[in-house]
């Protein structure tokens, strides 16, 4: 797996002929499972946080809350400061990493994502970019974090918005794509 990641974290990509595809999907179906296994918890059930870090391959904070149903293809690619909130049917492809730093808020139904396909050769390369999360920023329902984002610190991603492009920290987005709507006074 190891291996795989370097080269994903190396390259930006990787060729579905590539024998690395296939330990890629592994790790895609191990994720799967547990992701469905999870989401028939509530974070308050007796075994759900031994699941969750199963999923992260990594120790959970206590103060993480994710409320299922919730997805993650990639789960050792999931990265988790404390006192984050996951609200029901979020969605995080992480192959490419995901990182969600401290006091972050996500909504309902949010889709983040760090994998695309190749323009030129859609349905053989796949391309990984990195999203970050930055502390005490907000992702209000139905958001889409598009691979590559970086979210600033206090920032807020309005409802519906599709981020394609960086947040500058104590910046709040919305629309599609999003668009600055005003900076937070600090």
């Amino acid at each position: 797996m190891n291996k795989l990641f370097e080269k994903i974290d190396r390259d930006g990509y990787i060729i579905q002929d590539d024998q690395t595809y296939m330990i890629a999907e592994k790790e895609m179906i191990r994720s799967h499972d547990l992701s469905l296994r999870i989401s028939l918890m509530r974070p308050t059930d007796p075994g759900y946080k031994d699941l969750l870090e199963d999923l992260l391959q990594d120790k959970v904070d206590n103060s993480v809350s994710i409320v299922s149903p919730f997805y993650c293809d990639f789960g050792s690619r999931l990265k988790l400061g404390r006192n984050i909130i996951i609200n029901k049917g979020a969605t995080v492809f992480s192959a490419g990493i995901v990182e969600i730093e401290d006091d972050v808020l996500i909504g309902p139904d949010v889709k983040i994502i760090s994998v695309n396909h190749d323009l030129a050769d859609r349905h053989n390369k796949i391309i990984f970019k990195k999203v970050t999360i930055k502390r005490n920023a907000w992702i209000a329902a139905g958001a889409i974090i598009c691979p590559g984002v970086t979210i600033g610190e206090n920032s807020v991603v309005a409802a519906g918005a599709v981020v394609t492009k960086d947040v500058a920290d104590n910046t709040v987005v919305g629309g599609n794509p999003a668009k600055i709507i005003k900076h937070i006074e600090q």
